[in-house]
């Protein structure tokens, strides 16, 4: 074997071991964090279905502004994406546990069709007139499916954050087939992530902690990426939105931001551009919530 051949066999069980020793302090950083819930208003409700049960947090608010249903994106819940927002808002907020993550309960394959008749079956369920829907990322291709066929006047309006009208595209195929994986708990990507907001937001570590060891299990995490790699809504001739707010986040490095705004451009959408990376929540709570103040006719 030659010198460099030899340097460079060498040289590649130091980087692992190198690579192995930064992410086990990058785990004890993160473990050093207790893991509190935040205190959340409103209760949580419970819809008995054939297939498992739906739950949802009911937060009362300000009757004269439309109320604001929330749907949650992939390997997340309600309330662990959503706290920011429901901790800082005085509105109601219909907030939606998808089938098999949080607090519902799922006995079969998870679909965009069952995810869609939950979010429909909620807000007949929470008796809301004409909501705002609110949708992150996987959230997206959810409501899309609840909306066709739906008439567009029986919602005030639709906001969608960091998402997409179409996922079947080559990159996001093989980001999605890895993502089980990647993102699973005390996976390096994820704790990563967590780091990274742990070191926006030090005053908010507990919840933050709290917020990442809410992870739906793995068959889930597989179902829901294998239905997002299939997920196009173009030429769904049965859906018209309504009044739409589509939020792009340019430091995505999930979604392209020009895969964002191409998406918003099929419907319409008005395209609001934030700086922000993709989970966006607690990074841009204020700017969301002040989006979210004039949305929808508010």
């Amino acid at each position: 074997m030659n010198r460099p051949r030899a340097l460079t066999v060498a040289s590649v069980p130091m980087a692992i071991g190198f690579a192995w020793r930064q992410h086990r302090k990058t785990v004890r950083a993160v473990a050093g964090h207790s893991s509190i819930a935040p205190e959340l208003p409103g209760e949580c409700r419970q819809i008995a279905t054939s297939w498992g049960s739906i739950s949802y947090r009911w937060v009362q608010g300000d009757p004269d502004r439309p109320a604001l249903v929330l749907v949650h994106g992939w390997g997340k819940s309600a309330d662990s994406t959503w706290w920011p927002v429901v901790t800082a808002c005085d509105r109601t907020m219909v907030v939606i546990d998808l089938p098999g993550h949080g607090r519902s309960l799922l006995d079969q394959p998870f679909t965009f069709e069952l995810a869609a008749e939950v979010v429909n079956r909620v807000i007949e369920d929470a008796e809301v007139e004409r909501p705002l829907l609110v949708a992150h990322s996987m959230g997206g291709p959810v409501v899309l499916t609840a909306l066709r066929g739906r008439d567009p006047e029986s919602l005030s309006g639709l906001v969608v954050l960091a998402s997409a009208a179409y996922w079947a595209k080559p990159r996001l195929r093989a980001i999605l087939a890895m993502a089980p994986y990647a993102m699973a708990p005390r996976s390096p990507v994820l704790i990563h992530k967590e780091l990274d907001e742990l070191r926006h937001a030090p005053e908010l570590a507990p919840h933050i902690a709290w917020a990442y060891g809410l992870r739906p299990l793995r068959h889930l995490l597989r179902e829901a990426a294998v239905a997002l790699s299939r997920f196009d809504s173009r030429g769904w001739t049965d859906l018209v939105p309504p009044s739409t707010v589509w939020v792009v986040a340019t430091q995505d490095r999930v979604l392209s931001p020009a895969h964002q705004r191409a998406s918003a451009a099929l419907y319409g959408a008005e395209v609001v551009e934030l700086d922000v990376e993709h989970s966006m929540l607690l990074q841009a709570r204020e700017q969301i919530l002040g989006l979210l103040e004039r949305a929808g006719c508010v």
